[in-house]
């Protein structure tokens, strides 16, 4: 099972569903992101995670006994060098929790960052007929305020070594976590929202067509 499916099973798990919650999006898809202040640990870790992941989708398609138990024994060890390492590193872990928005919050969102970057476009001219074409300018500041809206929208609480917490974050947070975290912790939270996002579209769509034969 891929980690988008397991998000849509644990969404939808009894005491969990609701058609209600789900319109309004509490009760959308929620997943855990450990991100490590360290920067050698958050790249081991990272690593340690690629293997896991890799390991328990061949493992999918296994079938013989003897290769799918040296497998399993594989990803139980690298399981372990995860763990030993944040054991030993625990004091720069950090637990981001997030939840799944809808693509109707994500328009909208966008559309912020539009009225804040307009669009401009340069001219192309076609080659061969000479015609001039309308080509939409990248913008790299409305690019990075949509992902620091997008963090923000995403992510509902982080959790301290500690284990205080704090709920939630701004925008300006996230654009500090953005320039301030390891980069293995940064791409690994940008990951898990796209991911995120493709779970949310297939939670909802599953959603519908339970709703839909119940009625």
């Amino acid at each position: 099972m891929s980690d988008i499916e397991e998000i849509v099973e644990k969404a939808k798990k009894p005491g969990v569903f609701n058609i209600v919650d789900a319109v309004k999006g509490r009760g959308y898809p929620t997943t855990e992101i450990e991100v490590f202040l360290d920067e050698d640990v958050a790249y081991m870790a990272a690593k340690m995670e690629e293997e896991i992941s890799k390991i328990g989708l061949e493992m999918d398609k296994v079938s013989d006994t003897k290769e799918l138990k040296a497998m399993t024994e594989s990803y139980e060890q690298f399981i372990s060098k995860k763990n030993a390492i944040i054991e030993e590193m625990g004091g720069t872990k950090y637990t981001f929790s997030l939840r799944g928005i809808s693509e109707g919050v994500r328009s909208d969102l966008y559309d912020k960052a539009i009225e804040r970057y307009p669009m401009k476009f340069d001219v192309d001219r076609n080659p061969l007929t000479g015609e001039a074409v309308k080509k939409e300018a990248e913008s790299e500041p409305r690019n990075k305020y949509f992902t620091d809206m997008l963090w923000a929208a995403y992510v509902v609480k982080i959790v301290a070594p500690d284990g205080s917490e704090q709920a939630g974050i701004s925008i300006e947070d996230a654009h500090e976590l953005r320039r301030s975290l390891p980069i293995a912790s940064a791409s690994k939270i940008t990951d898990s929202i796209e991911k995120m996002r493709a779970a949310t579209a297939i939670f909802m769509l599953s959603v519908n067509e339970d709703f839909l034969a119940k009625s």
